[in-house]
């Protein structure tokens, strides 16, 4: 009798758990066209005021061949006061399936003044093995985390970013997405909230909300770090590029501005 409980209780909180799975978008892309090869150089600032650093984000790089994957990478670096307080430096990349948009393989080395974290995930059909290697720069000592989630669906960073462009994008429509760009998993909504012109353009301003899902019961929680909804501008042409992102994180009002949009030819 005793057993009988205990597996009615787990199934009870695990289906509870991931209750999140129902509200799952369809994974299958839009009909908008894809991105053309391209380089996107941002500023980024507190409250648009004080200069914190900058980040590049490349689709189908120049020089990279890879075939059967679309490769994303990404670099960014604080800078001025911003790298006193917060020095930091990432470099990311993305390989990613060209036609269905589902992730492949990620990889990023995050560097700030006491750490350097090394993230390795690897997304199969129906699950992600992620790795964490952390190297501590003042001792060398090293820690490494492995686990593997066990649902699929689940994108980085980048393919979660063409996968949203992809879609038609009108006034009030909404995606759910399942997350896992590093070692933790977060369910992430996605709201189409008005056309407007933004910086001298015409654009989409969309919202972002996030929350994390717990590791080893599946539960939705809060994600502290982010306070509100990220605000993002997208262009609304073909290209469908980021113009603006501002958060609200534990460290204050985060903006990225485009400062500079390149295709490769």
């Amino acid at each position: 009798m005793r057993s009988f409980f205990v597996l009615f209780l787990t199934t009870t909180c695990l289906v509870a758990a991931t209750a999140w799975k129902a509200e799952l978008t369809s994974t299958k892309p839009g009909l908008h066209p894809s991105i053309s090869p391209s380089k996107l150089d941002f500023s980024l600032s507190w409250k648009g005021m004080v200069k914190a650093g900058t980040l590049r984000i490349e689709f189908a790089p120049a020089g990279v061949n890879k075939p059967g994957s679309f490769v994303t990478k990404s670099s960014a670096s604080s800078q001025g006061a911003a790298a006193v307080l917060f020095p930091y430096k990432h470099s990311y990349w993305s390989e990613i399936h060209p036609t269905t948009l589902a992730a492949k393989f990620f990889n990023a080395t995050e560097d700030d003044a006491k750490e350097s974290v090394v993230t390795t995930n690897r997304y199969d059909s129906g699950s992600v093995a992620a790795k964490e290697v952390t190297t501590n720069l003042m001792g060398g000592a090293v820690a490494t985390e492995a686990y593997k989630f066990p649902f699929d669906s689940a994108n980085d960073l980048f393919p979660a970013i063409l996968f949203i462009r992809s879609q038609k994008l009108d006034v009030g429509e909404e995606y759910t997405l399942l997350l896992l760009p590093f070692k933790s998993p977060y369910l992430l909504k996605v709201r189409v909230d008005a056309k407007e012109k933004h910086l001298g353009q015409d654009t989409i301003r969309m919202s972002f909300a996030m929350r994390k899902i717990d590791r080893n019961t599946h539960e939705l929680t809060p994600y502290k770090k982010l306070k509100k909804p990220v605000t993002l501008w997208l262009s609304d042409d073909a290209d469908r590029v980021i113009l603006e992102l501002r958060a609200a994180v534990y460290i204050g009002d985060v903006r990225a501005v485009l400062t500079g949009f390149t295709k490769h030819l």
